[in-house]
């Protein structure tokens, strides 16, 4: 076991997660919760899909970015905020920054997806690369240290999960007697915000949290109950992937909130692209895709009950889109 201290979580709640919803709402759109027929008849439940990937800036990330800027003092707001990113939070954050003025820098692996770095650019932040997302992660840390920007996790923040909290509100709010939501879980930012905002307003229903066999740190330590070393490999859903620091805040939030996290393939997430392509002519890129592949894979578990499954993103260029549904067979 390992041991670290964990930071209080009780500000992550329904009320935090109102307020936000209140500071965002002139920033982000109102995504629809759309059935889906094809998924419906496969896992013979009723599925319907909440869209993340029609947010303006194609991923729920600009939910969290948003409430963080929003929530900068005077002295914060002109100091700028820095944050590290394998892409969509580095594009929410930029999108944000940009609409209210202050200055944003993002670090990137550099096999960062272009068109997600084009697309910071476009929102004029300051862009640096490093050779992965944990070099990006330690030199964030320190430059936020020398010029006295704010690091802005993607997860390991409260403004952030409130923020993605948004998104189970809405659920809420659009099918309150929804059994089964399921969402992808990288950092847990997504998962811990959506569990805290769906347990509170229907107790009775589950949070599935999925993330890739590849990179299955939640997984692994929802199993044993504790952080403990995880073996990690590359993943085509590089937003999901990676290292997870285990005093992170989302580590209790996502042990107490979330009822179950399952693991997917990388063969599944292709499918699932696929899917969404050839029913529902979306495309999505490979971290929004897991909870459709949950369905896949756990259809007999699904059966008879009513699923949310969220579509966290599309951001993904056109050459490796290609590339990925065309390997993919369902």
């Amino acid at each position: 076991m390992t041991n670290h201290t964990q930071r209080p979580i009780d500000s992550v709640t329904l009320k935090a997660i109102y307020a936000a919803s209140a500071r965002i709402k002139t920033t982000v759109c109102r995504t629809p919760l759309e059935p889906s027929q094809a998924l419906s008849a496969l896992a013979e439940a009723e599925v319907r899909l909440k869209m993340e990937n029609l947010q303006h800036t194609g991923s729920f990330k600009i939910r969290g970015a948003a409430n963080v800027v929003a929530s900068l003092n005077t002295d914060q707001r002109i100091a700028g905020v820095i944050a590290p990113t394998a892409g969509n939070h580095g594009l929410g954050l930029a999108c944000a920054g940009h609409a209210a003025g202050v200055p944003v820098s993002i670090f990137l692996p550099c096999s960062a997806d272009p068109i997600k770095v084009s697309a910071m650019k476009s929102y004029g932040a300051q862009v640096t690369f490093f050779e992965n997302i944990e070099e990006a992660r330690q030199a964030a840390i320190v430059a936020a240290q020398e010029s006295g920007a704010t690091f802005v996790s993607a997860y390991d923040n409260e403004q952030m999960i409130a923020g993605a909290g948004t998104v189970g509100l809405e659920i809420m709010e659009d099918w309150a007697d929804a059994d089964v939501i399921l969402v992808n879980i990288g950092g847990g930012g997504l998962a811990s915000g959506i569990a805290t905002a769906v347990k509170a307003i229907n107790p009775a229903a589950e949070v599935w949290a999925i993330q890739s066999e590849a990179s299955p740190t939640f997984a692994h330590w929802k199993e044993a109950g504790e952080t403990i070393p995880v073996e990690l490999n590359p993943s085509i859903a590089e937003g999901i992937s990676g290292y997870i620091e285990p005093e992170a805040m989302t580590w209790p939030l996502v042990r107490d909130r979330v009822d179950r996290v399952l693991l997917v393939s990388e063969t599944g997430i292709k499918a699932a692209m696929l899917l969404m392509l050839n029913q529902h002519s979306h495309v999505i890129e490979p971290s929004g895709a897991p909870a459709i592949a949950a369905v896949l894979r756990y259809a007999k578990e699904l059966s008879g009950r009513k699923v949310v499954c969220v579509v966290s993103g599309r951001n993904i260029s056109d050459y490796r889109y290609l590339e990925l549904v065309n390997e993919a067979t369902l």
